[in-house]
């Protein structure tokens, strides 16, 4: 009987080895794949950072020469941005459609914020210091400006970037860089028929008298500022 209790003992100590062992050994593959896991996606992160940055310093020299800027631009220099001399009006309420409605707008987010000021612009360190330009402009204007990345967002940021667009009074748009995302949030804010203002910097040599009122060409910083705020002017 003792040797039956013994054996028993032992066997039910082997299996508990062998769960353990299991156990411990599942557990360290869980592990080091979620690590694994990590390091790819940083990884990947450092390798899409690296290329966009690549892009941005292609754009800079392709823009390099009023030739060069004008050949990439030459789209945004036709004669309907040129000589758009119409006032920038106050937003009207979008038509609720199939497409907001997928996507998570109510009908209460189609209610305009006359003080609302959506800017689109890229979200990297090369054009930081243009938003933070057209930001101080629409403050000193009596206006809240914002941008898509300054709220935390848990899951898909579209339906909270077409919020926003819907829900503002104007649309600001920075096409330095030609970045994807902010040309595509640019069709859909026409295609809302948004009150838009595309904005771009300038090569020394292009000449100053483009008075678009749809679209602005910059020399520098402090233009800008007081392009916008004359601009905003439409809107009080």
């Amino acid at each position: 009987m003792n040797e039956i209790s013994n054996i028993s003992v032992l066997l039910i100590a082997l299996v508990s080895g062998i769960i353990a062992t299991i156990a411990f050994l599942f557990f360290n593959r869980l592990k080091k794949s979620k690590y694994d896991s990590e390091q790819n996606k940083a990884v990947l992160e450092s390798i899409r950072n690296s290329i966009e940055k690549q892009i941005y310093n292609l754009n800079d020299r392709l823009i390099l020469n009023e030739e060069r800027w004008r050949d990439v631009n030459h789209l945004l220099l036709r004669n309907e941005y040129i000589g758009n001399n119409t006032p920038i009006t106050n937003s009207r309420q979008t038509y609720y459609s199939d497409f907001l409605k997928a996507n998570g707008i109510t009908q209460n987010d189609l209610l305009i914020d006359n003080r609302l000021v959506f800017i689109l612009t890229p979200f990297h360190d090369n054009y930081s210091e243009d938003y933070k330009v057209i930001r101080e402009a629409c403050t000193q204007s009596g206006f809240n400006a914002y941008r898509g990345d300054e709220n935390y967002i848990k899951g898909d940021i579209f339906p909270e970037m077409l919020k926003l667009i819907v829900k503002a009074n104007l649309i600001i748009v920075n096409v330095n860089g030609r970045n994807p995302n902010v040309l595509y949030e640019l069709g859909i804010a026409q295609a809302l028929d948004k009150p838009v203002i595309l904005i771009s910097s300038e090569p020394d040599k292009l000449p100053i008298d483009i008075k678009s009122k749809r679209f602005l060409v910059y020399r520098n910083y402090t233009e800008l500022q007081e392009m916008i705020r004359k601009e905003l002017q439409n809107l009080l």
